[in-house]
């Protein structure tokens, strides 16, 4: 399994759930669209207890980099 940067093996797959979502959504909507939808999962994901760091910039660099390379697209990082 890929590694996200989550603090826990349970919190890379629910960003792996995340990064995957994101990258079939930038093949049908393309690179923006996507990553700012997979963004707002990450912070709600920093909301629950135990996945604060979901929103770290490590994490949100490797989630980017997936969804704008499915798209082969790019967009900004930073919303």
């Amino acid at each position: 399994m890929k590694e996200f940067g989550m603090f826990t093996v349970e919190g890379d797959q629910l960003v792996s759930r995340i990064a995957t979502a994101g990258e079939k959504l930038a093949l049908e909507d393309g690179a923006s669209s996507a990553w700012a939808w997979a963004y707002r999962e990450l912070q709600k994901l920093a909301t629950a207890e135990g996945f604060g760091e979901a929103t770290d910039t490590a994490v949100r660099e490797i989630v980017y980099s997936d969804v704008v390379a499915a798209a082969d697209d790019t967009c900004d990082f930073y919303l």
